[in-house]
């Protein structure tokens, strides 16, 4: 009895030290708790599907009164730079043998600090090759939105190389002070206009938190230009049509409201010509515990986006502490591949902190090749197998290009980044 009194006094005695060692201070179980409640917030928000909504028509205040113009009869007025001048940009370090083709804007375009390049995409009409670039409106210029640039490169066409920026508007009017003269019918886009896709006569611009925005290739629309139009916009009461002195705008003719896929950095069609890519951008820094997505949106032959179907893909990027690939500017997509023109890497090469990064779905890191500081979005131009994108800073605007020019268009090898 007594030596059964003894075994159970030592069971007793053992069980107390082994809950005392697995028992947490009454914080410790608070914080492990709230960690736990965190844990499964976030992986629920990872886990969360995009869908986009019906597609909402958005043209009718352009149904009657207008008259349309196509990107053909379109006069260009501006003349960009051909030749090697490209590579002369500040970060510039595309290998030689990569290099394909290359444009600089006129110096009034590529020093600008109102104006920031951001979207490209391209396509051919009758023979001509065009490529598009979508620009946002700073400081100054704010209140004018977004523009796109038509640029001939057909080194056979007799306009080869010539351009002409073309203002962006929607239906919604602004509502407070402005410093300008809004009247009825259209206004500008305030949006970043960060990457933008054509996809037959269609232009689809990503939207940063609404999700893509439509345009109407052969909807562009004259209007009056010149002495006493720079501070005015829309349509006044006797029918003058108005646009900050520029001679074209392409209205919005609808938009996709697109969920759980935001902020919407950029867009591109891929490869296949079946669907639009989309891209988020969180930089690797202040949102390094973001887990950036992107995600690729089925699209019908009539240019229709389809919510069945869409993908989802997590590239993966060890330059980044977190080993995701932050600072996504542009995406390009093709079979089970993924083109990331990444920037805001922590460790620099050649002069530069941005990298295109090739991601191989299912990978646990990215292949990566030199890419030019400020890079921004990505178009392949199939027929050629150019891959082309764009940089977006003037002088003084980046962290390292100081006084220099870094502001320019180029093209790469497809071939050799597959």
């Amino acid at each position: 009895m007594q030596k059964n009194t003894i075994w159970m006094l030592l069971a007793i005695c053992l069980i107390s030290v082994s809950c005392k060692k697995n028992t947490l201070p009454v914080n410790s179980v608070t914080t492990a708790s709230q960690n736990k409640t965190s844990l499964l917030a976030t992986t629920a928000a990872a886990s969360a599907a995009a869908s986009v909504n019906a597609y909402t028509n958005t043209s009718s205040y352009i149904s009657s009164g207008f008259s349309f113009l196509n990107p053909t009869q379109l006069d260009k007025n501006r003349q960009a730079i051909g030749g090697s001048a490209y590579t002369e940009v500040y970060g510039f370090n595309i290998p030689e043998e990569n290099r394909v083709r290359g444009i600089r804007w006129n110096e009034d375009d590529e020093t600008t600090s109102i104006w920031r390049p951001q979207g490209i995409a391209g396509f051919s009409r009758n023979g001509v090759r065009y490529l598009l670039v979508s620009w946002y409106a700073k400081d100054a210029a704010e209140s004018k939105g977004s523009r796109i640039t038509l640029i001939d490169i057909s080194p056979s066409s007799s306009t080869y190389l010539t351009y002409r920026h073309i203002l962006l508007v929607q239906p919604t009017l602004p509502t407070g002070t402005l410093d300008y003269t809004q009247y009825g019918t259209y206004a500008p886009l305030n949006v970043h206009a960060g990457g933008l896709a054509y996809f037959n006569g269609k232009i689809y611009l990503s939207s940063t938190s609404l999700g893509l925005r439509v345009f109407d290739l052969d909807k562009i629309i004259e209007v009056t230009s010149g002495t006493g139009t720079d501070d005015k916009c829309g349509k006044d009461a006797s029918g003058n049509l108005y646009a900050f002195n520029y001679r074209y705008i392409l209205p919005q003719v609808g938009y996709y409201k697109i969920n759980d896929a935001s902020p919407i950095s950029t867009v591109q069609v891929n490869y296949e010509n079946n669907q639009l890519w989309t891209g988020q951008y969180y930089a690797g820094s202040a949102d390094a515990s973001i887990v950036p997505k992107i995600f690729g949106f089925p699209i019908s032959t009539a240019g229709e986006l389809q919510n069945s179907g869409i993908q989802t893909v997590v590239p993966k990027n060890s330059l980044f502490t977190s080993d995701h690939a932050h600072g996504i500017q542009g995406v390009f997509r093709k079979g089970n591949r993924t083109w990331l023109s990444c920037t805001g890497s922590p460790s620099e090469s050649y002069g530069s902190t941005a990298r295109l990064a090739r991601y191989t779905d299912g990978d646990t890191n990215t292949v990566r090749y030199r890419w030019p500081y400020g890079a921004e979005s990505l178009y392949l131009e199939a027929q050629y197998g150019y891959l082309w994108s764009l940089t977006e800073f003037e002088p003084n605007a980046g962290a390292q290009n100081g006084s220099q020019v870094n502001r320019c268009i180029f093209a790469v090898d497809f071939s050799k980044y597959e």
